[in-house]
């Protein structure tokens, strides 16, 4: 049930009316997340409001209406996910007596909640999740509750918050926070920094002091006046365990955990597609879920006129293999620049990408596809970025004396991908990361925003404090850069992006491949059966047991992505302009800028991100 929710919880008993007038600006701002239904409660005592926006794909019925409760009306859930194993478990909670007036996983979450607790609770779950759970059972509804507000295992479903020891407001996303009005926010100044260096916000990090995302894998509780955060899953924890280095071995158990985890990922009571790029991993979903589903699997692709970009004989290819009801969206640089304006509305949180997806979803609306199956966690968890064949080469670069790093760095004027090694200049795990992943180095952040390389600098050294030195534990470099990979790019920006241009759409985006089963399997996987020369992705491949055809298997690495450059490079000037004067960037060194990246020496993301940028003052 892919939703937004959203919670105000004041421990004090006045301003009870300033609440309920919040807590409808809230629901108000994720309207767009849930057109299907929505509610609110209110505690008796009226320092408890629970709001939830609902899109409806699993129970149609009213039954399934949230905020919801137990029959008692002393447990209290705000839900958005989709929890693909809650038939097993309503079954397990029905042989212990529980009766359900749904068939809705959020009331699987609500008994189960109520018989195993928390812990026991998220130890069985498996999907995607972000709710809150108020629990006044210890002294009646009259009292204070105890509050829970969880997230899933891998960042799949977004949830934040703010709380000051009397009050907590959480949201589905910042700008809910925001219009609430209930508490003054400012300006986070390490924002823009961190944006311009990892082109996304890095959890918890957010444009507004004080208002956090939850860390991945955890939940929040507050009781008896106090909050603290627990961490429930470590995916560190597959990747350092004992590893399975048989070929047979995984022949024989990877199969089956791929095809169980696409046949769960198709349960939906409304119109399901697959997004088919024409890559590995979508054609991989669309020969599993054809292999697995009952009935014939639909597929969507976004094509364009540019032919550089086509990656329409690909998909035909698959779609005609498996014999999907295929559909095909063309997306122009007229529709782009035209649906502008709405993209910018639909960030949340500042990022480079996500106009991608903004379109995909927008395709599959028009398709009238309520939920889409996405490749995304694919190239993360198998290895499949050109950067994991290129670990060992940087690490030479960063063990190398200092004069030769710079002098790699100098040949930044030709690519920025090469001005990005200076980041080896510094020893530090995540320095290493970005100079696969930054976006800018923090000379150029510095001159940017007019703020001296020390406050740069200083920001940067609060994300690394995150960052336990991975390698020094004993992790392999591949290990290294997947895990990486996962908690940084793939949880900040891709699965950040896909859910609020996705949830703008009303479209649910479900993700196969990060099935907690299936990524832990992976991640114990011996690294040295993860990569093999002009083979790519091999332990997927293998696994589908020649399902591929080669032409998608051995194609050139593509990824999904738009004329971007193109269009943006024959009308993109004004916009561009109009942003950096907005920043009151130096124009000497906008114009700059602009002609690196006419000249082809300067990619379209670190333009598109100034314009970005500007959009969110």
């Amino acid at each position: 049930m892919m939703c937004g929710i959203a919670g105000i919880y004041n421990s004090k008993k006045e301003n009870s009316g300033l609440i309920s007038n919040s807590i409808a600006k809230m629901h108000e701002a994720l309207s767009h997340r849930g057109p299907d239904d929505y509610g609110i409660y209110e505690s008796p005592d009226k320092r408890l409001f629970l709001a939830h926006t609902r899109l409806s794909i699993i129970d149609l019925s009213p039954n399934a209406h949230q905020p919801m409760s137990d029959k008692e009306a002393l447990v209290w859930i705000s839900y958005n996910g989709q929890i693909y194993n809650y038939r097993q478990l309503q079954n397990e909670l029905k042989l212990k007596g529980y009766e359900f007036k749904s068939e809705s996983d959020t009331e699987v979450i609500l008994h189960g909640y109520k018989e195993w607790g928390i812990d026991g609770l998220l130890k069985r779950l498996r999907g995607m999740f972000a709710f809150a759970i108020c629990d006044f059972r210890h002294n009646g509804n009259a009292s204070a509750p105890k509050i829970f507000l969880v997230r899933d295992r891998f960042g799949i479903k977004p949830l934040y918050y703010y709380y000051n020891d009397q009050v907590l407001l959480f949201s589905s996303e910042v700008n809910s926070i925001i219009d609430s009005k209930f508490i003054t926010l400012k300006n986070n100044p390490d924002a823009e920094i961190a944006f311009l260096i990892f082109g996304h916000l890095p959890s918890p990090l957010t444009t507004k002091v004080n208002v956090f995302s939850l860390p991945v894998a955890s939940y929040l509780v507050i009781e008896n006046a106090g909050m603290r955060v627990v961490k429930y899953y470590d995916l560190l924890e597959s990747f350092t365990a004992s590893k399975i280095s048989n070929p047979g071995q995984i022949q024989n158990e990877l199969p089956a955990i791929l095809s169980e985890a696409v046949k769960l990922h198709l349960v939906s009571d409304v119109p399901l597609g697959v997004f088919l790029s024409g890559g590995i991993d979508s054609s991989a979903l669309v020969a599993l879920a054809s292999k697995v589903s009952p009935v014939g699997i639909s597929t969507l692709s976004v094509i364009f006129n540019e032919p550089e970009y086509s990656e329409r004989s690909f998909q035909h290819l698959i779609s005609r293999r498996y014999r999907t009801r295929h559909m095909e969206l063309c997306v122009t640089e007229k529709d782009f620049f035209k649906e502008m304006e709405n993209i910018f509305q639909a960030i949340d949180q500042p990022t480079v990408d996500g106009v991608n997806a903004y379109f995909v979803s927008r395709a599959a609306k028009q398709a009238g596809l309520k939920v889409m199956l996405s490749g995304a966690g694919g190239d993360e968890i198998f290895c499949g970025y050109r950067s994991f064949n290129q670990v060992s080469f940087l690490r030479g670069i960063q063990q190398a004396p200092k004069f030769l790093k710079e002098v790699v760095g100098s040949l930044g004027f030709f690519n920025y991908r090469w001005k990005k090694t200076r980041y080896l200049l510094d020893n530090e795990d995540l320095s290493f990361y970005l100079a696969f992943r930054a976006l800018f180095v923090p000379e150029d952040v510095s001159v940017m925003l007019g703020i001296s390389l020390k406050e740069v600098k200083d920001t940067l050294n609060k994300v690394m404090l995150s960052i336990p030195k991975r390698l020094v534990s004993g992790l392999k470099p591949i290990d290294w850069l997947s895990f990486m990979e996962i908690n940084y790019y793939l949880q900040n920006q891709l699965l950040k992006d896909t859910d609020f241009m996705s949830m703008r759409h009303a479209v649910e985006t479900r993700v196969p491949y990060l099935d907690h089963i299936l990524v832990n399997y992976v991640a114990s996987v011996d690294s040295r059966l993860k990569l093999r020369r002009n083979f790519p992705k091999p332990l997927l491949v293998r696994s589908l047991n020649n399902m591929l055809p080669e032409k998608i298997v051995f194609r050139k690495k593509h990824g999904f992505s738009f004329p971007f450059d193109l269009w943006f490079k024959r009308k993109g000037s004004e916009f561009f302009h109009n942003a950096t004067r907005k920043l009151n960037l130096d124009q000497k060194y906008a114009d700059a800028l602009w002609r690196r990246f006419q000249n082809g020496r300067l990619h379209w993301s670190r333009i598109w991100a100034l314009v970005v940028m500007a959009r969110q003052r």
